[in-house]
This record gives C-alpha cells, sequence and structure tokens, in this order.
C-alpha cells in the first residue's frame, strides 16, 4: 500500500495556472492556464462523435501523454504523485484513458485528482527554484500585463499613423512575436481567447482615446477663459461635420489649443450647429460662465448679426462672447478680391487653370512637357492648380509656370501643329504675350510676402497681438514696390531677351505700360483690401492698453485718458471682471511696473507676465487670459479636416462617428509612444469589463 503523499496548502490563485512554458523567461514558473470544462474547444463541428488521438490537444492540455500506439492517454501530472480516484480505478494513471475524445480531456481537467497533482507539480517546480507561491503568481501577472502593455503600444502605434487597425492588429502582433516578443504570447488565453478580436480593438481604442481626451476636457473645465473654434466641412461619405477645437491655459498656465470633437450634423443650418454645441459643451461639462470666445471662418451663417451661431450663443450662454473671423480666412479673401476689378488678373487666374487640366487630363501632353523640359534644361516641374480656398496655391502655381515657362511654350506650340489642337494654339498665343510674362513677374514679387503672412497666422501659437503689426509690415512692403520694384519686375528686359527665340516679344513700351494698367492698381488693390478685411474693434484696441510700447517710460501717466477709455471699454463688456475703478486702481500700479521692468517686453510677454501676477492685479490678469485665449485664426480646424481626411479616406468609409473621433484625438492631441502612459491605460481598459488577462 503507498504511503500517501503530504501535500502543501496552495494559495487559490495558483489553480488558475498548469506549468507549460510560453516564455523563455518563464521556461520553470507557471504560465499557463489550468483547463477546465468550460475551456474553448477547438475541434471542427461535426455531425458525427470525432475520435482517435488528436496531436493539437497537448496545446490546451499539456499534461497529457499519449500510449505508443496511440489508442490511450495518461495524465503526467496524475501518474507522476501516484494519485487515486474516488473509485480507485486508476484510469489515467496506470491505466490509459481509451475513450478518445476530447469531452475526457476536459472532465478530467476538473476532476479533485487533477486538481491537487496540479498544485503538487506547482509546489515541486517552486521549491526547486526556491520561490513562493506569491512571488511566482506575481511574476506571471506582471508578465501578463506586460503583454497586455505590448499590445496597446502596436494599437497606439497604428492609430498615431493614421493606419487601419482592424485589418493591421493581428498582423503586426504577429510580426512582433516573430521578432522575438515572446512574451506577447501570454495574450493567448485558451483557443479563442487572443485579445484581437474586433471587440477588445475597440475597447483599447476607447481606452487609448479617453487617455488623452479627459485631461484635456477636465483641463478646460478648470480653466478662467476659452474659446471654441468651430469650422464645418463634408467627409468622404458626404456627410456634414462640425468640428470643434478648444484654446485655454492649462493649470501651468500655458495656453494650448486642442482637438475636441467631431459632430456629424444633417445640416448647416444656424440653430442645428447651436444645438450640437450646446449639446457637446452641457455632455462634458463645460462651464458656459468661461466661454468667452468663438472663432469661425466667417461665413453667414456663423456671424450673421440676427439668427447667427454666435449671436444665438451669445445670447444663450454669455453675453461678454467675443466672436472672432478667422485672419487666415480674410487675409486669403483680401488677396484673391484684389483682382476682381481687373479684368486681365481674372482672364490669367484662368488661363492658369486651363493650363493646368490641360495637362493633367492626358498622359501623352504631360510625357511630352517632361521631356522638352529635360531638352531645354527647365526644371521638372509639375504645374499647379489654383483655388481661391487654397491659400498657397497662387504662388505655387505661378511659380511653377514661371520656371517652365520655356518648355511650355514649345509644348503647347507642338501640340497645334502636330495635333492641330485649337486649345494648345490659344494656350500658346496668350502665354506668348507680354502680359503675361509681366503678370508672372508682378505676382513674383507680391505674393510671396502675402504667403508668409499667411503662414504666419495659420500657426496655433499666433494671437490678435500679432495681427496688427503683421499687417501693417506687409502693407509697407507692398507699397514699397510701388517706388521700388523687386527682383522679378527689375529683371523684366532680360527675362524678355531669353523668351525672344520662343516667340515672345517684350519691350520698356510693354513693361511701362502693364505697370500703369495693372501693376499700381493691383498692389494698391491688396493694401486697401488689407485695410478692410482687418479693421480695429473695439475690444482688441482696449486690450493694447498693456502694450509697453504704448507706456512712456519717463512718465508713465501720459496719454492717460486713453488709458482710462479703454480700460472703460474692457469694463463695460467684460462686467464680470471688475468695475472700472477697481481696474483702473489695479492699472495705476501695473503701469509704473510695465514702464520700468517690462519696457522691451512685446505686447504678449507682458500679457504673461501680468497674469502670472494674478494675485496682485486679479481684474487685469483676467483681460489678459482674454486676449490670449481669442481665437484669430481657425487653421487648427482646417489642419482637423485634413487629418479627417486621411484616416475616413475611400476605403474606411463606414467609420462609425465614434471610432472616427477616437481616431482622430489620438493621431491629432497623441503624445509619442514614449511620452504616453500605456500602464495607467492597460488599467482602465481592465475596469471596463471582466477580463482573462490581469491588467492591475
Amino acid at each position: 500500500m503507498s504511503t500517501p503523499v503530504k501535500r502543501r496548502k496552495v494559495n487559490s490563485t495558483l489553480l488558475q495556472w498548469v506549468t507549460k512554458p510560453n516564455t523563455e523567461a518563464d521556461n520553470d514558473l507557471i504560465v499557463g492556464p489550468t483547463c477546465s470544462a468550460t475551456s474553448p474547444v477547438s475541434a471542427k463541428k461535426s455531425s458525427h462523435r470525432q475520435s482517435g488521438v488528436d496531436p493539437s490537444w497537448k496545446k490546451t492540455f499539456p499534461w497529457v501523454l499519449f500510449t505508443d500506439n496511440e489508442n490511450g492517454m495518461l495524465c503526467s501530472f496524475c501518474t507522476k504523485f501516484n494519485m487515486k480516484s474516488k473509485n480507485g480505478s486508476g484510469v489515467w494513471v496506470s491505466v490509459p484513458c481509451t475513450y478518445l475524445v476530447r469531452d475526457s480531456l476536459l472532465r478530467h481537467a476538473k476532476t479533485k485528482m487533477h486538481i491537487e497533482a496540479t498544485d503538487l507539480e506547482a509546489n515541486s517546480i517552486l521549491a526547486g527554484k526556491g520561490q513562493s507561491i506569491q512571488s511566482a503568481v506575481e511574476h506571471h501577472t506582471s508578465l501578463e500585463k506586460t503583454a497586455l502593455i505590448g499590445a496597446f503600444k502596436i494599437m497606439y502605434w497604428l492609430a498615431k499613423e493614421e493606419i487601419p487597425h482592424t485589418t493591421h492588429f493581428a498582423s503586426l502582433l504577429d510580426l512582433a512575436k516573430n521578432l522575438g516578443c515572446d512574451y506577447l504570447n501570454l495574450l493567448q488565453k485558451g483557443e479563442s481567447v487572443n485579445y484581437t478580436s474586433q471587440r477588445i480593438m475597440q475597447e483599447m481604442l476607447h481606452s487609448i482615446s479617453l487617455q488623452i481626451s479627459t485631461p484635456v476636457i477636465d483641463a478646460i473645465q478648470q480653466s478662467t477663459y476659452y474659446s471654441l473654434l468651430v469650422d464645418e466641412t463634408t467627409d468622404v461619405s458626404v456627410l456634414k461635420q462640425l468640428t470643434v477645437m478648444a484654446r485655454y491655459f492649462n493649470q501651468d498656465l500655458e495656453l494650448k489649443t486642442s482637438f475636441l470633437t467631431l459632430i456629424d450634423v444633417p445640416d448647416g443650418k444656424a440653430d442645428t450647429l447651436v444645438a450640437a454645441l450646446k449639446q457637446f459643451m452641457t455632455e462634458n461639462q463645460l462651464p458656459a460662465h468661461s466661454f468667452i470666445g468663438l472663432g469661425s471662418d466667417g461665413a453667414a451663417v456663423m456671424v450673421g448679426k440676427k439668427t447667427g451661431v454666435a449671436t444665438q450663443l451669445k445670447a444663450d450662454l454669455n453675453s461678454e462672447l467675443i466672436n472672432i473671423h478667422c485672419i487666415a480666412h480674410r487675409l486669403a479673401l483680401a488677396a484673391a478680391q484684389a483682382s476682381n476689378n481687373i479684368p486681365y488678373l481674372q482672364k490669367f487666374k484662368s488661363i492658369l487653370k486651363q493650363l493646368f487640366y490641360y495637362y493633367q487630363n492626358s498622359a501623352v501632353r504631360m510625357s511630352g512637357l517632361k521631356q522638352l523640359e529635360h531638352i531645354l534644361g527647365d526644371p521638372a516641374i509639375k504645374l499647379k492648380e489654383v483655388g481661391d480656398t487654397r491659400w498657397l496655391s497662387h504662388e505655387t502655381a505661378v511659380r511653377a509656370v514661371s520656371q517652365c515657362l520655356p518648355s511650355l511654350i514649345a509644348s503647347l506650340e507642338r501640340e497645334a501643329s502636330e495635333r492641330h489642337d485649337a486649345t494648345a494654339a490659344g494656350l500658346a498665343t496668350f502665354v506668348k504675350s507680354p502680359s503675361f510674362v509681366c503678370t508672372l513677374a508682378m505676382l513674383g514679387d507680391v505674393l510671396p510676402h502675402l504667403n508668409r503672412l499667411s503662414k504666419l497666422f495659420q500657426k496655433t501659437s499666433v494671437d490678435f497681438t500679432l495681427v496688427d503689426p503683421l499687417v501693417s509690415s506687409t502693407q509697407m512692403t507692398l507699397l514699397r514696390l510701388l517706388e521700388y520694384p523687386a527682383d522679378h519686375m527689375t529683371n523684366l528686359p532680360t527675362r524678355f531677351e531669353q523668351l525672344e527665340e520662343y516667340g515672345v516679344k517684350g519691350s520698356e513700351t510693354d513693361i511701362t505700360s502693364f505697370k500703369e494698367r495693372i501693376y499700381h492698381q493691383y498692389i494698391n488693390n491688396v493694401v486697401e483690401n488689407l485695410h478692410q478685411r482687418f479693421p480695429d474693434t473695439n475690444i482688441l484696441d482696449a486690450l493694447s492698453v498693456f502694450d509697453p510700447e504704448l507706456i512712456d517710460k519717463e512718465d508713465p501717466s501720459l496719454h492717460e485718458w486713453l488709458q482710462h477709455q479703454k480700460l472703460k471699454t474692457l469694463s463695460d463688456h467684460f462686467t464680470s471682471v471688475g468695475t472700472f475703478e477697481m481696474v483702473k486702481t489695479e492699472f495705476h500700479s501695473l503701469r509704473q511696473l510695465i514702464a520700468v521692468n517690462m519696457k522691451d517686453h512685446s505686447l504678449r510677454d507682458a500679457m504673461l507676465k501680468v497674469i502670472q501676477m494674478g494675485d496682485m492685479y486679479p481684474a487685469l490678469a483676467k483681460y489678459c487670459m482674454i486676449a490670449l485665449v481669442l481665437p484669430v485664426s481657425t487653421a487648427d480646424c482646417e489642419r482637423s479636416f485634413s487629418t479627417m481626411a486621411r484616416i475616413k479616406s475611400v476605403l474606411r468609409n463606414r467609420l462609425s462617428q465614434r471610432v472616427l473621433n477616437q481616431l482622430m484625438c489620438i493621431s491629432i492631441e497623441g503624445p509619442s509612444s514614449s511620452d504616453f502612459n500605456f500602464p495607467s491605460c492597460v488599467s482602465a481598459f481592465g475596469q471596463i469589463r471582466k477580463r482573462k488577462l490581469t491588467t492591475d
């Protein structure tokens, strides 16, 4: 009679594991899941009973031993410890089980003797390693969380790089395993649980986006003031989308502009947009009293005086709300409309479009143009399309035509002579005219200044303190061109000589005539449009009271009357900040400080200093916060539309609105992988529902 085996009491947590090594680091530890009657079944379902040994059973039941003739099965654990069943039959220990179906393995796995044998095997391994049960379980738990973090890193990389996650996550996970990341094998829990299902992927995406968006919403809720930037577009599924971004100060007094959401709206009516914005603010608990600015593209539905979005929000949410027309849009309108009353420039713009489509729609013509560029030594440049809504397209289109003009003329004339193409003949005649060459030169000198201004206005960090000096500087530069033309206009005589062999005939008389008819008028129109599109507003002008350049160092009280007028304007509009007497008292103290210690500061830097001294100047600090959070440009909204177009492409046109928002949030606001808090994200993922893997 065999001596009973003394059993060491095992923590119940251990019963979750078996001793199949899955990773190199864990070969001698408890790393596999215990098989139970509810374990997933991998055998194909059939109407007939399946029998016979299946080698794949060893993946799920690593303890099974097959007899030499494969007519029976034994349990390595039960045999090792000479376990006895209740009826004393010895089946699975000394007598093979001959009922060769998977159910036999499942039934044996949940028997008391097998569970006890598993405990004993675990104890023997741990005794050899000198480890406790608890430390082994903790080690394995740590490996499981590490594996899950690895999966989250793969998902985050796909979303950040705007690569379809549903079709690439599993394959990228397999690639990582093949490259040696063996710990990722711990994601496999049984035969059907591998953490790559559609539901799991969407929950991972939700956890990641929530990790990014929650701090943003919290910061806006706590910010003294914030502004919203809104704009509309239509996506690839022909659905109208309203993007919402925010400009605010975080707890560290850093000025931020963040993506908030993309709202699917049924139409572009003001009432619809107002309802969508108010619902979003309510759901995210954004305080209405802190909502101080609304930036838009200046469309009538946004800025309408009677029923516009800004007007309704001001009436319903905050009477102190300031509506701002995007300066980048205003600049584009000012530049585009400068040629409206000059017929030749309208024709010139039309010719640029015709040239683009003439070559864009024919591979033969494009190939011929490329060959001529190579033969004549012109740069290999593709013609660009002109569009008023594409702010920088005019300069790129003009520069492309100017650089390859000899090849362009030769190509058009060849198309006209060899293929008798009337369109080519007409275009060739136009581009060879002296006025066309002069216009290319004029725009080559003027447009770079407007594009430089446009690029500055598209920066996220731009604020109203930069608008007036930048616009004024550009106006002065353009006016100077009237008396002192720049390089392209100055070199026109040489340019005509170079193009003479291509049939272009121009003279000094043509240049003089062009300046009188078009050059002076166009530049004056641009300068005047800039003045009309960027008028001084009462509030923005009043906020310049903090400008150190307007405070005399020797006598800070100089222009005191004007300073008081500006403070009165601010106190009348922002009644919640403080009374006129309060802000006037604070300013008398601050004025001397600005004159002495901030004389060399810009207006923006001076305002940031005042904000940092909010305890001393609470009312004036709020004015400065308002000034800097006002959304003078909505270029960030345009960038979010570009992100949307890349993510929701033709091949992904069925993305749900929820997933689209999550992907855009990760792409726009997500930090680099090295800065993202993956452990916290995995813990949040574990709280969504009960997991097979440990996430804490």
